[in-house]
């Protein structure tokens, strides 16, 4: 009975290995994303009555920048160097300040690609 045993698990380990050789031979391509940032833009100070309206505000102008860019660049959650501040203004409401080097993201081509536009295949 233990030589049944022992025999059947050779067998599944054997297959095992077969599966994971196989698997192994396709070729998988990854494909990166890279991050690509402008310089540095603000919106300047925005004032406004409130602070949540001051920073939406602050940010609107700033997209406005960016976007300049192009529309892609237009995203405050992938700028880079971020910075959104907001003080009470001394004449009452709030004063913001949004500033971030506008960021897009492209995907990077394969390197195999790349290697026959290099050498026109």
């Amino acid at each position: 009975m233990a030589r049944a045993v022992t025999r059947h698990h050779r067998v599944w380990a054997l297959r095992a290995a077969l599966l994971a050789t196989s698997l192994a031979s396709f070729q998988t391509t990854a494909i990166a994303a890279v991050r690509l940032c402008q310089p540095v833009v603000s919106s300047g100070l925005i004032t406004a009555p409130t602070e949540l309206e001051a920073k939406k505000r602050a940010l609107d102008a700033w997209k406005i920048l960016a976007q300049q860019h192009g529309e892609p660049y237009a995203s405050w959650r992938l700028a880079a160097d971020k910075l959104l501040e907001c003080l009470p203004h001394k004449t009452g409401g709030f004063e913001c300040l949004a500033k971030g080097a506008p960021c897009t993201i492209e995907q990077a081509p394969d390197r195999r690609e790349l290697r026959e536009k290099r050498l026109d295949m």
